[in-house]
């Protein structure tokens, strides 16, 4: 479980890449996993599942506009997208990502990734976000497939 859990942190980071930089999603990928390989072979970085990061990182970049609507559709009225941190930006994409097209992962297991995750780098508050506007999204998504 823990690779999956070190392939998505990894993927927050190359999310946030690409969001700061708008540079091509292909070259960041390949740029953190030489990065990656390098460190695995000086112990400084753990092992991560490379066939989940490239699914939710490619996931992430090609379905944008559609997971960006759902957060903006989904934040409080006196927010907005871009007013979103960065980072906690890049978390909630991807956690919309998997809630959206990961079938095979229950919606809870994804929510509660996510929140760890936000709480490696936010306080309880941020966490909470996190697990709002997810678990809304989870929900919508669920009524959806229902209908």
């Amino acid at each position: 479980m823990k690779v999956k859990r070190n392939a998505r942190l990894a993927a927050v980071q190359v999310i946030f890449q690409y969001y700061f930089s708008k540079s091509d999603i292909n070259k960041i990928i390949s740029d953190f996993s030489n990065l990656n390989e390098d460190s695995l072979k000086k112990k400084k970085y753990n092992s991560y599942d490379k066939k989940l990061f490239k699914k939710i990182v490619l996931g992430v970049c090609n379905n944008q506009n559609k997971i960006k609507l759902l957060i903006e559709n989904n934040l409080s009225e006196n927010w907005f997208y871009e007013r979103v941190d960065p980072t906690m930006r890049s978390i909630i994409s991807l956690g919309v990502y998997e809630l959206s097209f990961c079938e095979n992962t229950p919606h809870n297991v994804i929510i509660d990734e996510y929140v760890s995750i936000a709480g490696l780098f936010f306080n309880k508050t941020n966490t909470g976000f996190v697990n709002g506007i997810l678990d809304t999204i989870s929900k919508i998504i669920r009524e959806n497939e229902g209908n």
